[in-house]
Order: structure tokens, then sequence, then C-alpha cells
């Protein structure tokens, strides 16, 4: 049995493929997967692939990258984590790899959602990219591991990691 913590089946690319998805997994034993929210118009899309299939999950989050994304605050997302088959706060984090400047709005987004997942009780999907240092301080000062979670796009050192 495997699981897929990661994916993105609500993007547009895929949304003819989902049959072929869904039977790929079924031939690979790949028996759950968590669909990530990464902008709230997004969210109606990834609630509904859960809701539709027994297999597949959901979280609500704003990618760390999405410049052009109102802010989620800590209410909305925890109101969202409670739909049904909602498991989970992300995808958030920081990534300083693809944008440059001042980035404070991305600490601030990352701040929101783990306070959203301590106050929820779901676990974060972290991504964090060219941005440790900022992460687990962010973590450590927010208390993140209330939380718990997964990190995604995890490029850092061994060091990092423990």
């Amino acid at each position: 049995m495997f699981v897929d913590s990661h994916c993105h089946l609500d993007f547009p690319e895929l949304a003819n493929e989902l049959p072929h998805v869904l039977e790929a997994m079924r031939a690979n034993a790949v028996t759950h997967a968590l669909c990530i929210g990464v902008e709230m118009d997004a969210w109606p899309r990834v609630h509904a692939l859960a809701v539709d299939h027994a297999n597949l999950y959901a979280s609500v989050g704003v990618h760390p990258d999405y410049t052009d994304q109102p802010e989620p605050t800590v209410e909305l997302l925890v109101a969202k984590s409670r739909e049904p088959k909602v498991v989970a706060i992300g995808e958030t984090g920081l990534d300083y790899y693809r944008l440059e400047g001042d980035l404070e709005w991305q600490r601030e987004r990352f701040r929101t959602h783990i306070r959203a997942a301590r106050t929820s009780g779901k676990p974060l999907v972290i991504h964090t990219r060219a941005a440790s240092g900022d992460t687990l301080a962010i973590m450590r000062e927010e208390r993140a591991s209330e939380a718990g979670g997964v990190m995604h796009c995890f490029t850092e050192t061994w060091d990092v990691a423990e």
C-alpha cells in the first residue's frame, strides 16, 4: 500500500486524464492520495475531487509562489479545514528560489497557515525551497510542531531535516 501525500489532480492539464491517473494509482498500489490546495479559487475543485472519490483527500492552502492571491485568514482556513475530507492545511511555506525582493508577505502567509493548523488540529503541508533558515525559525516561533505535517519540495541538508 502506498499513499501519495502530494498531488495536484485538480490542475487543468489533468482534467481529461483523471480516469487514467486513478487507474494508474490502482495498478501501482497507490491506495490513497492527498490533493493539495494551492490557491483559494482551486479549493472547490480540490474538495470536489475528494468528495467524489473515496480514496482522495484534500488540503486547503495558498502556495508561497502565488503572488496574485488574496491572503487567507486563520478563520477562513480553519472553517475550510472542517469540511468533509479536508485533512491538512497547505500547501504553505517559503520559496526564495523563484521570487526576489521583500518576501515578508510570504513569511506572514506561512505564519497564518501554521496558526490555522494549530487551531484546527490538522497537519501542515510545507513547501520550502532556498529558505531553510527562515522556515525553521518561523516553525519554531509559531510552534508548528504542535500541528505536525510533511515537508514538500525539501532541498535542504540532513541537519535541517533533523
